[in-house]
């Protein structure tokens, strides 16, 4: 009996042992924010909620999922760990109120919060904590926004609230983040040798696209088609193409994704509008403008280890 109960036992065994490795697995930290793990069981439980793949992903592209996913947790917590120490707290009555509001708003959808998790790709547990960061949030920095600094950031940005809009092409040299000075000194060089090739007329914007920028758009000339003031393009190459008249070329323009030649081909006007008219938008688009800001300010200043493999 014993003798003939020895496989089950082992096998019994084998399993455990698995499901106790699987178990330490997801326990394991995928990263430590100012002292604070977020575990790698965070991370899966995310991956989870994502839409079954057409096909098979390599390695390499499900480490830059994970990768990708694990940055949005860590600039979660670390808008947390800030509003902890300089907002006021929320009761939970307000965060439990919009939650039943997103959930009668799905439900006249013919939608259920299951569905805008698998949408969203975040758990249940992740979008009640972003209802009550957003709260908080908005209540520290509704606190900041004065009168002064919205009016002062209408007029800014007068062409995004008035709806203007550009037509642009670009042409975008990647520039590695490890590039030295000499490197990026030599990138600047090649654009504006470009930038007078095509001013001299010995090449077309929409050739010098096609043949140098690294974008996709380079198939199509370069051309990203008609834009807003905000949100649509990094913003120091917004604040660029809405400061070009039609025809105009610009000198060279440094974002995150690289350096860039923009060429406006047309612009649309939109309509005066008073301040007093759009102040909700004003503050709405302000206090985003705020949020982002900051989270690169806490990205940049904060202890972070990955442990992601």
């Amino acid at each position: 009996m014993t003798i003939a109960n020895a496989p089950l036992r082992r096998s019994a065994a084998l399993v455990l042992t698995l499901l106790a490795s699987a178990a330490a697995a997801r326990d394991r930290p995928a990263a430590i924010v100012n002292g604070e793990v977020i575990p790698l069981a965070e991370v899966e439980a995310v991956l989870a909620m994502r839409p079954k793949e057409l096909f098979p992903l390599s390695e390499a592209q499900q480490r830059l999922i994970k990768t990708e996913v694990l940055e949005i947790l860590i600039s979660e917590r670390l808008m947390k760990q800030f509003l902890a120490q300089h907002a006021p707290p929320i009761d939970p009555s307000q965060v439990n109120k919009h939650w039943q509001a997103l959930v009668d708003s799905l439900k006249a959808q013919g939608r259920t919060v299951a569905d805008f998790c698998r949408e969203s790709r975040q758990t249940e547990s992740q979008l009640r904590a972003g209802i009550q960061n957003m709260l908080q949030y908005n209540e520290y920095a509704r606190r900041l926004a004065t009168d002064e600094d919205l009016k002062r950031y209408f007029h800014e940005n007068a062409d995004y609230f008035q709806k203007t809009t550009v037509r642009l092409r670009h042409i975008v040299i990647r520039v590695p983040t490890s590039s030295s000075e000499d490197e990026r000194r030599a990138i600047r060089d090649r654009l504006t040798e470009l930038r007078e090739q095509i001013h001299s007329g010995r090449i077309s914007f929409a050739d010098a696209a096609k043949q140098h920028s690294h974008c996709p758009s380079a198939s199509q000339g370069g051309d990203i088609g008609v834009v807003s003031r905000k949100w649509m393009l990094d913003e120091n190459v917004a604040k660029v193409a809405f400061a070009l008249k039609p025809g105009e070329i610009s000198d060279v323009v440094e974002s995150e994704f690289g350096m860039h030649l923009l060429l406006v081909t047309e612009r649309n006007e939109g309509r005066k509008v008073e301040f007093a008219a759009v102040v909700d938008d004003v503050r709405d688009s302000y206090i985003e403008e705020m949020r982002q800001k900051l989270l690169l300010e806490l990205r940049r200043n904060a202890k972070v280890e990955i442990l992601l493999k």
